[in-house]
């Protein structure tokens, strides 16, 4: 105890027992417990009251309980324990419960205590009894909660009713030289709930209607279902194929804590709740509310990488602490807890002229697993193969604070191998690299897997040449960067050597020095040097780049090099220069208009170019134009827009071409009201009366939609949030109803003619009352009804007819109640 609390007890029992009042510690020391003085027996009695139960500042209960000086025991701890959230074991905790319990009264918060009360950190469980206020908190370990989790993960289905997105796009290029060629592509998908058909094709010149995919999915819980025309994910070493069959996989699309998936956990024990900040070399990325107990951080908002952070807690005391932790997040990678499978089998599918869909006669099977065994290691394994060959891989990555390393193996039945090492940097400020290395030997001198055919459409992309190659073949490419102050030091490197055939190599460095940046002008000086197997070349000089009201100016300028190797080598050097001009330009609507044009001089020739691009409600359109002096002039033109169909409307257009979409209509008899559409308080763009809007949004999303409205028309709406979730295919029809209000001035009557006076008056929209000759105000909408009621109780009622859309009042002249 206290040298002080010594003398105050000391003091205490001088008195009490007829003593002087001023006593040593030392003296204090010496006094023996002889019991509580007569007269105040009661207070060292044991006694039974009612206390309330808090955990984490909140009242969770009442109970019985048994005090006595420094001692509580509760009659029924079981209850208790019962009570307290996240439990992990209730029937440990009414163990650890059990018995006579510390009250630990002197943490009680008081003014004299203020800053260091209200919180207790047991081994176990522990209490803090305010006896003044019959109030107990209760503390418990971190190892006896389990971790906060949400109730349902998953995120609802959405409505029944069967939808349809479909994103149209037709691309036309050529050249005053030849003939033009087109590709119009078409993605469709036709869901019910979490069922759904997706369709992506395309009619091109020289191919006629190719099916890329055709495909039916069904969503479970952590599993997808897939039959029919799909692409398999293939291995690091093969790249994935199309086929024709069916496959399961793990997913977590439907969860609505994906993105916190995909990164390490951050989990937080708080004694009480608190504001948890997230930071990221000091920047505020992520801030949240929490209770008491473990909490799992919310961590979709974070980017993906690897590096440390710091949570800045701020309890509901007022006190604030900092914890430093490493997180990881990649979405390559298995989660924590969560280990991934998947198969697939069906026959090789091939893309053929005026076919749309092309079977091969080759089986294709693939199956594997993929698991965290910590934080920073996760393992997989698969296996691929024909009715020729089985081929497994194994792999492993390794995430530390400084780098992210990737290796993985692979060995065939017919004798192939291959091996894989990735490496890139991690949690670095300045310094960044990374490293690819693969090295494939083919037995048969063909690619591992029968490569597929690629199509030209909105899904998928062309296949990499390191996963498919031409046998035996071996690849590395290499990056290193470097920030010094405002000058940026990079290095990139690759190197390809296909059997039968010379290696391929590129070096170079660069650099990029920012001299001048200020508002609306950077300038800076670049150099970058580049070696290949056929040319040297050098470069430099300078760029900048003005932008201000609307405008922008980009110009680099200076001096290359350019040097063939080999025996028929020759070289070329002059001042080569690149201006460019842009014009932009976005309206209320979020219509956004940019055009640009300029000149480009290289070692080799000179040409002009000007480029115009239009994004609206609409769908977009882009064009473009390119000419070299001395050759032909080459055109392109690309147009993309969107339908979205629901039972009860079609609705065309749209910026973005995603999966899902919302259809915003606004009905209504107020033709002069206009509203912005938020989607999770973004604006989307704006409707009026009678006008429809269609947004196309992410899929496996819940999102949060509600109107503002734009400029001053006296309106009434319906500004509830609605909210819903989208799964692909998803189509909402949304429609508020919107009506003109106006300040109503009359003089109410009886059928005698008698003014209605002293009565109040009441409308859908608001209260008014009437004076002593009738007259009345009050805001109302078009055919809306009044009721008089007077100071006896008797009503009367006045039907409004149809108020001109315009303007904030209206006069009704003298009405008849009745």
């Amino acid at each position: 105890m206290p040298r002080s609390g010594l003398m105050l007890r000391a003091h205490l029992a001088a008195l009490l027992l007829g003593g002087s009042p001023i006593a040593s510690a030392s003296a204090a020391a010496a006094i023996q417990p002889v019991g509580a003085p007569a007269g105040f027996e009661e207070l060292s009695r044991a006694r039974q009251i009612v206390v309330d139960i808090y955990f984490g500042g909140q009242k969770l209960g009442e109970t019985m309980a048994t005090i006595r000086p420094g001692a509580l025991q509760f009659r029924d701890p079981a209850s208790v324990a019962a009570l307290i959230p996240n439990a992990l074991d209730p029937a440990q905790l009414a163990a650890v419960l059990s018995g006579a319990l510390s009250t630990n009264s002197a943490l009680v918060c008081s003014p004299a205590n203020s800053s260091l009360c209200g919180t207790l950190a047991p081994d176990s469980a522990g209490i803090i009894f305010d006896e003044q206020r019959f109030r107990v908190d209760v503390f418990v370990s971190p190892k006896l909660l389990r971790a906060i989790t949400k109730a349902n993960p998953y995120l609802a289905l959405p409505s029944a009713a069967p939808s349809l997105t479909s994103s149209l796009g037709l691309a036309i290029s050529g050249s005053s030289a030849s003939d033009p060629l087109y590709n119009f592509q078409n993605r469709t998908i036709l869901a019910v709930r979490n069922v759904r058909i997706r369709a992506d094709t395309s009619f091109a010149s020289g191919l006629g209607f190719i099916a890329d995919d055709l495909v039916a999915e069904v969503d479970r819980p952590d599993l997808r279902y897939s039959a029919g025309l799909l692409w398999a994910p293939g291995l690091d070493l093969t790249g994935q194929r199309r086929i024709v069959g069916f496959g399961i996989g793990s997913q977590f699309d439907t969860r609505s804590d994906r993105e916190s998936l995909r990164g390490t956990p951050l989990l937080v024990f708080l004694s009480q709740p608190a504001r948890i900040e997230i930071l990221i070399d000091g920047r505020l990325v992520g801030s949240g509310l929490y209770t008491a107990g473990n909490n799992i951080l919310d961590t979709s908002s974070l980017p993906d990488g690897a590096y440390s952070l710091v949570l800045r807690i701020r309890e509901s005391s007022g006190a604030v602490h900092e914890e430093r932790r490493f997180f990881i997040k990649n979405a390559q990678i298995a989660p924590v807890g969560k280990p991934l499978y998947f198969a697939y089998a069906g026959m090789l599918a091939n893309t053929r002229r005026n076919r749309p869909i092309s079977l091969s006669k080759s089986l294709y099977y693939q199956l594997g697993t993929a698991r965290r065994l910590s934080r920073a290691l996760a393992v997989d394994v698969s296996a691929i193969g024909t009715q020729k060959k089985t081929l497994a891989e194994a792999g492993a990555w390794l995430i530390t604070p400084v780098a992210r390393l990737r290796v993985a193996g692979l060995v065939s039945t017919a004798g192939d191998r291959a091996a894989l090492l990735q490496l890139g940097s991690a949690g670095l400020a300045n310094l960044s690299f990374s490293f690819d290395l693969r090295r494939v030997w083919s037995n048969d001198g063909e690619p591992l897997i029968p490569a597929a055919d690629y199509v030209d459409n909105f899904t998928s992309g062309p296949p990499v040449k390191a996963q498919l190659g031409s046998g035996s073949y071996s690849q590395a490419t290499a990056s290193l960067g470097y920030q010094l102050g405002p000058a940026l030091l990079s290095l990139i490197a690759s190197y390809r050597k296909d059997k039968a055939t010379r290696s391929d190599y590129s070096i170079g460095p660069s650099l990029q020095w920012l001299l001048v940046n200020r508002a609306g002008f950077q300038l800076s000086l670049d150099a970058d040097a580049q070696r290949t197997r056929s040319t040297t070349s050098t470069f430099f000089g300078i760029r900048f780049l003005h932008t201000g009201g609307g405008f922008s100016t980009f110009n680099t300028s200076g001096y290359r090099s350019v040097h063939s190797n080999g025996n028929a080598g020759g070289s070329i050097s002059r001042m080569v220069t690149s201006l460019t001009s842009q014009y932009f330009h976005e309206d209320e609507n979020r219509t956004q208009l940019s055009l640009d044009g300029g000149l480009e001089r290289t070692t080799e020739l000179t040409s002009v170019h000007a480029n115009g691009s239009l994004y609206s409600r609409f769908g977009s359109v882009r064009a473009d134009l390119l000419h070299d002096f001395g050759g032909a002039l080459q055109y392109g033109l690309s147009v993309q827009t969107g339908a979205a169909v629901d039972p009860s409307d079609l609705a065309i257009g749209g910026r973005e071409l995603q999966e899902s979409a919302v259809v915003a209509a606004l009905d209504g008899i107020a033709p002069d009201a206009r509203f912005e559409v938020l989607v999770d308080e973004q604006p989307r763009g704006q409707l009026g009366a009678g006008g429809r809007l269609p947004i196309f949004l992410q899929p496996y999303h819940h999102y949060s939609v509600r109107l503002r409205p734009v400029g001053g028309a006296s309106v009434w709406y319906d500004s509830v949030t609605r909210d819903l979730t989208l799964y692909p295919g998803t189509v909402r029809h949304l429609s508020w109803r919107v009506e003109h209000v106006a300040s109503l001035f009359g003089q109410a009557v009886r059928p005698d003619g008698a003014p209605v006076k002293g009565a109040s008056v009441q409308s859908r929209r608001g209260v008014g009352e009437t004076d002593g000759q009738g007259y009345f105000q009050i805001d109302a909408g078009s055919r809306d009804s009044l009721l008089f009621t007077d100071a006896n109780g008797a009503t009367c009622h006045v039907q409004v007819g149809d108020l001109a859309a315009r303007g904030s009042y209206a006069s009704l002249g003298k009405v008849l109640c009745q």
